[in-house]
C-alpha cells in the first residue's frame, strides 16, 4: 500500500465501525443496536464482569430481554473499559415495556450497578451496503474500530467513493471482513465507524491481494490510485481507532444465544 494513505486505510481495509450518515439509511429494519461504554470502578473490573455474567443467565428466563455482547477494549484512550452492545434491533424494540423490568431493574442495581463508574450509551444503525462479514463467526475474537467524521456537504461524495471501494475490495476477492455503521445518536455530527473482523493479532497483517494490488487494478493504475484517494480521503476526517476483544463469558445467558 502506499504509505501516503496508509494511516488512514490500515485498520479499515487490511483486514478490517459500525456507522453512515442517517440520511444514507433506506430501512432501518433489524439494524438497530444499542451500544454502551462501560467503565468499571477503580479495582472493580473483575466484580463487574462476573455480576453481568450471573445477570445475563438471571434475565434469560424473561421474554423480550435484551442480549448484550460484551467485549473488552484493548488499546486507545478506553483501554480497559468495555463495550455491550445489543444488535439486530427496529427502533419500537426500546419502547417495549414489560412485567418483569421493575424487578430486572433492581435486580441490576443491587448487582452490577455498585461496580460500574459510569456509562455512555449510543445507537447504530448498520450501513449493509458497504458491509461483507464472515459465513460463519467462528474464531473471530478481535475487532478494530475507527471513527471517522465526514465533512459537512461531503456525504454524496464520500459514500460514492466508499461504494467504488467496497465493489473493488469484493470482486477483487480480498481476503477479510468488515462492517460499516452510523451513529445515530450518541455519537458527533455526521459520525461513521468501522469494524474489522479478525482471528486474534496475526490477522491484523497485511492480505494477499492486499487493498493496494486490488484498488491499482481496478482503478487502471497506480497513478488513478493516488488520484482518486486523494480526492475521496478530502471527504472526511479520520478519528480514534481501537481493538476491542469479545468477551465470550460475559455474553453468556445461558442459552447458547451467544
Amino acid at each position: 500500500m502506499h504509505n501516503r494513505f496508509k494511516p488512514i486505510l490500515i485498520s479499515a481495509f487490511l483486514s478490517l465501525a459500525w456507522m453512515l450518515p442517517a440520511q444514507a439509511q433506506d430501512d432501518d429494519e433489524g439494524n438497530i443496536a444499542r451500544l454502551a461504554m462501560i467503565e468499571a470502578k477503580a479495582g472493580h473490573g473483575n466484580e463487574l464482569v462476573d455480576a453481568i455474567t450471573e445477570y445475563h443467565k438471571w434475565v434469560a428466563q424473561f421474554e423480550g430481554h435484551h442480549e448484550y455482547q460484551w467485549y473488552e477494549v484493548l488499546t486507545g484512550p478506553n483501554t480497559g473499559m468495555y463495550m455491550a452492545r445489543t444488535p439486530n434491533h427496529n427502533w419500537a424494540d426500546f419502547d417495549a415495556s414489560h412485567d418483569w423490568q421493575k424487578q430486572a431493574g433492581e435486580m441490576f442495581d443491587k448487582n452490577v450497578q455498585p461496580h460500574i463508574e459510569k456509562v455512555e450509551i449510543q445507537f447504530t444503525s448498520e450501513m449493509e451496503e458497504y458491509t461483507h462479514w464472515p459465513e460463519s463467526w467462528e474464531g473471530y475474537s478481535h475487532f478494530s474500530t475507527t471513527d471517522w467524521y465526514v465533512h459537512n456537504g461531503h456525504g454524496a461524495k464520500f459514500r460514492e467513493g466508499l461504494k467504488t471501494i467496497v465493489d473493488a475490495l469484493m470482486a477483487g476477492g480480498y481476503p477479510g471482513y468488515w462492517g460499516f455503521f452510523s451513529i445515530e445518536s450518541g455519537g458527533k455530527g455526521n459520525q461513521i465507524r468501522i469494524v474489522g473482523a479478525h482471528k486474534g493479532w496475526a490477522d491484523m497483517g497485511e492480505k494477499d491481494p492486499s487493498f493496494s494490488k486490488i484498488m491499482t487494478e481496478a482503478l487502471g493504475g497506480e497513478e488513478e490510485l493516488r488520484t482518486f484517494m486523494a480526492d475521496w480521503s478530502s471527504t472526511f476526517k479520520p478519528g480514534q481507532s481501537q481493538m476491542i476483544k469479545y468477551m465470550p463469558g460475559a455474553s453468556d445467558y445461558g442459552n447458547d444465544s451467544e
